[in-house]
């Protein structure tokens, strides 16, 4: 099927869009700056409506991109996707035999009510996170610590291996080796113990807290979340570095609006569409920057069905879509076919690269027996012009091969809802990093980590991958890792437990009086993404 975008219709869409904004900027609206323009001020682009902005809940990009203006996390990741110390003085330390690691954290840290920042206010996050009574969604990710089955089965109200030696010092001890640990738990966002640790740990998710956290240790304090309007930030005046922009308006609108924004400088920063891509390098007072990404946009296959459990099903609907189409007509070329969750080295022994061949997608369904007269449901939050086009071109490609799909426009609640109930077929969606630590894609392949446990939401399971990269964990030595993820990605590239779509290119779009502002290729969802202190306005 062939894409074709004009430059006419993008030109017709952004005009009507320009419209409505300029009836905008009459009202009241606090995001509107005067002709004037104000030089501490920061209108960004929100992708999608927050929920909520708790790390107890399952991820979901808009809220965690929020977070990371509002919490610090003992770790970040740098241009190479090594692990990056914000909070933390330095790189963990891990013993020989990897079960004891020693995070140290930076000295006079503090809260942005003024409050300390200590090594108790990790232990208090990581326990709750740790604990399913408080609701927790990342629960799995701290099996490994010692204790953490004691209190997840109501047995203890502590993890008997978190421990904080000094205020400056978190010490964690695990019942198996787990050299990924830190890479995996590292970029959690850390809760004030102050505030929350009178709170009960059963149901603590649900805390009003996490509608209107006001106390954080990320570069902007929460002022105010305007429902489907703007979530309003202010500099925290406490942050480790120096902030210089005042204030950030956060804007969830979908990206033509926010593209048609920045042209009338209603908007500063901004990810743009590979579609838009062309009408804002033709803006005046507007730099277009970019980074390769290891973000990924894929689609989950729910193997609850049994229709969705024979590997050679799965093998055929990614053989029946044409990725290097997708990416060379709907990203312009800003990104890259992947065949695997893992990046890099770790994946370098994904063979197969299930190009695009109709006639095989064919003869798998066929051999594994399916049933084309049962329709599939395709799900996908609507907004991101890349995701809405793909959907359909991958509709008639999968058409084409026997599969009757029906695209269904779902918001965020509905959808994280259907992932809990095992009640979605396909669904599309984006994010993730497994380039820093491999050990991660556990989270979204693990047996143990279906949802909401963890962030399998396929429901896939392979008990060979399981073992495969619990080895991996528990060894330190690089070389012996490396060697056990790549046997991992091997495995996991046969299996395909997600249909692998492409990795776009991070491409972001900001008024010339932005400086500072260095294009990440991590997801804008990932807490450590930006560093926020080097951000100017003039």
């Amino acid at each position: 099927m062939t894409i074709r975008t004009g430059r006419r219709g993008v030109a017709v869409a952004l005009g009507g869009v320009l419209a409505a904004g300029a009836l905008a900027a009459c009202s009241s609206d606090p995001t509107q700056k005067d002709s004037g323009g104000d030089s501490g001020v920061l209108n960004m682009y929100l992708y999608q409506k927050p929920k909520t902005f708790s790390p107890l809940a399952p991820n979901n990009g808009p809220d965690q991109l929020v977070m990371s203006f509002v919490f610090d996390s003992l770790y970040g990741s740098d241009a190479s996707y090594a692990l990056k110390p914000h909070l933390a003085a330095a790189a963990p330390e891990v013993s020989d035999d990897a079960k004891t690691i020693t995070l140290k954290l930076k000295p006079g840290l503090k809260w942005s009510d003024g409050q300390p920042l200590t090594a108790k206010d990790v232990v208090y996050t990581y326990t709750a996170l740790a604990n399913p009574a408080t609701g927790s969604a990342q629960a799995g990710k701290f099996a490994a610590v010692t204790g953490a089955k004691a209190l997840a089965d109501g047995k203890a109200d502590s993890l008997a291996g978190l421990t904080a030696p000094d205020p400056n010092t978190v010490k964690i001890t695990t019942s198996r080796p787990a050299a990924g640990l830190p890479g995996l738990i590292g970029n959690t966002p850390i809760l004030p113990e102050h505030v929350l640790g009178k709170v009960p740990a059963k149901g603590l998710g649900d805390n009003g807290f996490f509608t209107k956290p006001t106390v954080g240790s990320g570069a902007f304090a929460f002022v105010d979340y305007k429902t489907d309007q703007y979530v309003e930030l202010k500099a925290n005046p406490h942050f480790r570095e120096p902030v210089s922009i005042k204030k950030v308006y956060l804007k969830p609108v979908t990206s033509d609006v926010a593209t048609a924004q920045l042209r009338t400088g209603e908007m500063d920063l901004t990810q743009v569409s590979p579609t838009d891509l062309p009408t804002v390098k033709g803006m005046d007072g507007v730099k277009v920057v970019s980074a390769e990404s290891p973000g990924y946009t894929r689609i989950a296959v729910n193997q609850s069905q049994s229709r969705f459990k024979d590997a050679r099903v799965r093998q055929a609907l990614l053989t029946a879509i044409d990725r290097k189409g997708l990416v060379d007509k709907v990203l312009g070329g800003a990104g890259k076919v992947v065949n695997t969750s893992f990046y890099g080295d770790a994946a370098t022994s994904a063979a197969n690269p299930y190009a695009y061949d109709p006639a095989k997608a064919k003869s798998l369904l066929a051999a594994a027996g399916w049933d084309a007269s049962k329709p599939v449901t395709l799900s996908w939050i609507p907004g991101q012009r890349d995701r809405d086009t793909a959907v359909t071109v991958i509709q008639s490609q999968l058409k084409a091969v026997g599969v009757n799909v029906r695209l269904k426009q779902v918001q965020a609640d509905e959808l994280l809802s259907s992932y809990e109930d095992k009640s979605y077929d396909l669904a599309l969606f984006g994010g993730g990093n497994y380039a820093t630590e491999p050990s991660t894609v556990a989270t979204i392949d693990a047996c143990d980590q279906a949802y909401p446990a963890g962030g399998n939401i396929s429901r896939f399971c392979d008990p060979k991958l399981d073992e495969l990269l619990a080895k991996a964990d528990a060894v330190a030595d690089p070389a012996q890792r490396k060697s056990l993820f790549q046997q991992a990605a091997k495995i996991e590239n046969a299996q395909v437990p997600y249909l692998w779509l492409y990795n776009p290119d991070a491409v972001w779009a900001h008024r010339t009086g932005l400086s500072g502002f260095e294009p990440s290729g991590l997801p804008t969802n990932e807490v450590g993404t930006w560093d926020f202190a080097k951000w100017k306005l003039s």
